[in-house]
């Protein structure tokens, strides 16, 4: 069996694809690639069984036919030709001849039929949301995310969708991050959902390539996808019960501090020279409508200071300077707020002061 493809048509789905497919891998079949001819449409999937993505486009052949082929070794050929290259392949029981130009590649093959494929889902519920506002729900609140965390729910993001909003939370049990935009979604009940965050990362860089206005999400009790023109991405849900994201919130609002966020970072940025890299922690004083900001290791010592507004409080407080800087990077107003409600285990929560779209919590630290 024979067929053709350039390496125009093959790039860019498989650069779409590639990302599930892991180094090692418990079946030898996934680490390959799903090649579907049909239709005059090219259609490449990948999966590790909990995550699949399948990417397509027109292409010229009219040949119809199916393989799998190992997807690392693939990606690298096509990366290394011009992209008008024709690439022949020669499909036979066990292996694949690729011929380009006048180089000779042999790889491995699987009986296509083998290839695994994520269960059809059921009872799905579907809401549209614009990709723009998706991409920037994600992208301000997945850095949040646990990493390899023991309690699993931590290491996804926890999607919750209301009639008139959706709701996107991320926490390591450090920090929480939380991002909302209201809109009317087409559900009959409250429903929530933990993403694993490697479906998170890929979903994150198939908005950040798409062209589509509105993105379609389809949710049911096991499995979260997303379907865009050319890309489906089907994902397999943390099962568990995220934290109750609202008991951190903090409920004293006395102490209301406004600082300008761009001061805040560079403070921050500049203290970060000195911090130690054990401890990660900067230490804030808020004493007569100035902060002053704190951090020491071995190589030495820094302080900065800068003016803020409505401070009821003269206070010490302790935080991991990473989680204020990632924070501060997120937000993009002039001015922001933070809640100080005091007390070594009250959480600290930042917001722009005229918009709570987004709201970060932190807890404070000993240093």
């Amino acid at each position: 069996m024979n067929t053709e493809l350039s390496v125009e048509e093959l790039i860019e789905p498989l650069q779409t694809v590639i990302g599930v497919v892991e180094k090692k891998q418990t079946l030898p079949i996934l680490s390959h690639v799903l090649i579907q001819l049909k239709e005059q449409t090219l259609t490449l999937t990948t999966t590790d069984m909990e995550l699949e993505i399948s990417a397509s486009n027109k292409i010229k052949s009219k040949e119809e036919v199916t393989f799998t082929i190992y997807a690392k070794d693939l990606i690298d050929i096509v990366r290394k030709l011009p992209e008008k290259t024709q690439i022949k392949f020669k499909i036979e029981e066990s292996k694949i001849y690729l011929n380009a130009n006048k180089n000779t590649f042999e790889l491995n093959t699987f009986n296509h039929l083998d290839f695994p494929a994520l269960p059809k889902t059921q009872n799905t519920s579907v809401i549209k949301i614009k990709q723009d506002s998706l991409k920037e729900l994600i992208e301000n609140t997945s850095f949040s995310m646990g990493n390899q965390d023991i309690r699993a729910y931590l290491n996804g993001l926890f999607f919750e969708l209301n009639k008139d909003s959706l709701t996107v939370v991320a926490t390591d049990g450090h920090r929480l991050s939380i991002g909302e935009v209201k809109q009317n979604n087409d559900l009959e009940e409250r429903k929530t959902v933990i993403l694993p965050r490697k479906a998170v990362l890929e979903l994150t860089k198939l908005l950040n390539k798409s062209t589509q206005d509105t993105a379609e999400i389809h949710l049911s009790d096991n499995y979260f996808s997303l379907i865009d023109t050319n890309t489906k991405i089907i994902s397999r849900l943390i099962d568990g019960n995220f934290p109750n994201y609202k008991q951190v919130m903090p409920t004293d609002f006395s102490n209301t501090i406004i600082i300008d966020r761009m001061d805040f970072l560079s403070s921050l940025q500049q203290a970060s020279i000195f911090v130690d890299e054990r401890t990660k922690g900067v230490k804030l004083v808020f004493r007569d409508d100035k902060l002053s900001i704190f951090s020491h290791s071995e190589r030495g010592r820094a302080e900065t200071q800068l003016e803020v507004t409505k401070q009821e409080k003269e206070l010490e407080i302790a935080f991991n300077i990473h989680y204020l800087i990632s924070i501060l990077e997120k937000l993009t107003t002039t001015k922001v707020n933070m809640v100080i409600p005091g007390g070594e285990n009250k959480s600290c929560l930042l917001s722009a002061t005229d918009d709570e779209s987004y709201q970060y919590i932190v807890m404070p630290m000993r240093i």
